[in-house]
């Protein structure tokens, strides 16, 4: 059996895990009425190095260039090794 405080920090995780996969589905939404939008060339202009592969470190300058200071290294290094899975550290476009 959970405690009180327990079940009401699952409760506000599962709450937070649900918003954030609403907002990510609203945002592929949005991208598909695109025409324009090409993934691969969103994925090259954030590879400023051109190596084929994206780091956390490119994917914060890419973030600060287009004004989005709040993002964090640690961040961005979480969301790297989410997608990254063959766990070398960095994203390749099929990740």
């Amino acid at each position: 059996m959970l405690g009180y405080e327990t079940e009401t920090r699952l409760k506000n995780f599962l709450v937070a895990v649900g918003d954030g996969e609403r907002n990510l589905e609203s945002a592929r939404q949005r991208l598909c009425t695109i025409r324009d939008f090409a993934p691969h060339s969103a994925f090259q202009r954030v590879d400023r190095d051109g190596s084929q592969f994206v780091c956390a470190r490119e994917l914060v300058a890419f973030l600060r260039d287009h004004g989005n200071y709040t993002a964090t290294d640690g961040e961005c290094n979480r969301l790297v090794r989410f997608f990254d899975s063959d766990e070398d550290g960095r994203l390749a476009f099929n990740e």
